[in-house]
C-alpha cells in the first residue's frame, strides 16, 4: 500500500521498540503514524498504565498496556530484551510527551541500544519545543535543564552553574515548587526576562511572560497544572533587541 504521492506507507517492523510521542494535554495532538504504532504492537509499555488508559479508550487502542518500572537487577529488561530478539514489538510512552526526555524510559532505551536492537522514534509533541515556538526569541543556543533539585540551596546552585551562558534556558517544574523557582531564577538572573507555560495545549492553557523589573509577588496566576519555564541569559541578543510579548492564551 501506498501514500497519494507513491511512498510506501508505514509497515511496524518485527523485532523493533517505538519510541512514540503522546499527546502533553490535547489528546487531538497525535500523530496517524503513533496511533498505527499503539494498535500494531504486541505490549505498550507506558510510564504509568493506568495514566495512559484515557488516550488508548479515545482510539480504541487495544494492545496490551504495561507500567514500565526501573529495573534495578544485575541483567535488567532481560525479558523485554528477550520478547524483542523474539521478533516482538513493543512500543514505549510516557505520561505525556516524549519518553526519554523527562521520564524513567530512557533506561529501557539505553539497555536495548547496548543490545543493539532496533530503537525507532515516532515524533510528536513536546512541551520544551512548544514553549520555544511560541517565545518569539532567538532561541539558538538552547539548554534544557529538566527537573531542578527540590533542595533549595542545591536548586541555586544549579542556576549558578548557567549563570554565564548566553541563550535560552528551559526547565520544567511542578506546582509545588513553581514559586520558589521563579524566585532563585530572579536571584540568579536579575536582568532576564521569563516566560512562563502552565497546562501547554489543555483547556485552560496560559502564557505569562515575567519582565526583570516585576515584582513576582504581584504575579497572578492558577497554581495547578505543569509548568514550563524560559529563561533569556541575555537580552541584547533577542530579535530586533526587544523581548516578544505574550499574552493569556484564552
Amino acid at each position: 500500500m501506498t501514500t497519494p504521492e507513491g511512498e510506501p506507507r508505514f509497515q511496524i517492523q518485527p523485532g523493533t521498540a517505538y519510541v512514540v510521542a503522546t499527546p502533553i494535554g490535547n489528546l487531538e495532538d497525535i500523530t496517524l503514524r503513533a496511533l498505527q504504532v499503539l494498535k500494531q504492537s504486541d505490549v505498550i509499555y507506558c510510564e504509568n498504565a493506568g495514566h495512559s488508559r484515557r488516550l488508548f479508550q479515545a482510539y480504541e487502542i487495544h494492545t496490551p498496556a504495561k507500567t514500565l518500572y526501573k529495573d534495578q537487577s544485575d541483567r535488567p529488561f532481560s525479558g523485554i530484551i528477550q520478547d524483542l530478539k523474539a521478533g516482538r514489538t513493543l512500543a514505549l510512552v510516557s505520561d505525556a510527551g516524549t519518553p526519554g526526555v523527562s521520564d524513567p524510559g530512557s533506561q529501557l532505551v539505553r539497555v536495548l541500544r547496548e543490545e543493539k536492537l532496533p530503537i525507532v522514534p515516532i515524533p510528536g509533541p513536546s512541551a520544551l519545543t512548544a514553549m520555544l515556538s511560541i517565545s518569539g526569541w532567538q532561541v539558538q543556543p538552547s539548554v534544557f535543564l529538566g527537573f531542578l533539585s527540590e533542595k533549595k540551596q542545591k536548586k541555586r546552585n544549579q542556576l549558578k552553574e548557567w549563570e554565564s551562558f548566553e541563550g535560552a534556558l528551559a526547565l520544567f517544574e511542578s506546582v509545588h515548587r513553581i514559586r520558589d523557582t521563579l524566585a532563585a531564577i530572579r536571584e540568579t538572573f536579575p536582568s532576564s526576562p521569563m516566560l512562563l507555560g502552565r497546562e501547554l495545549t489543555k483547556i485552560h492553557e496560559e502564557i505569562l511572560k515575567i519582565d526583570p523589573s516585576q515584582d513576582l509577588a504581584t504575579l497572578k496566576f492558577p497554581e495547578k497544572g505543569e509548568f514550563v519555564v524560559l529563561i533569556y541569559t541575555n537580552p541584547k541578543k533577542m530579535l530586533n533587541g526587544r523581548v516578544g510579548e505574550a499574552d493569556t492564551l484564552e
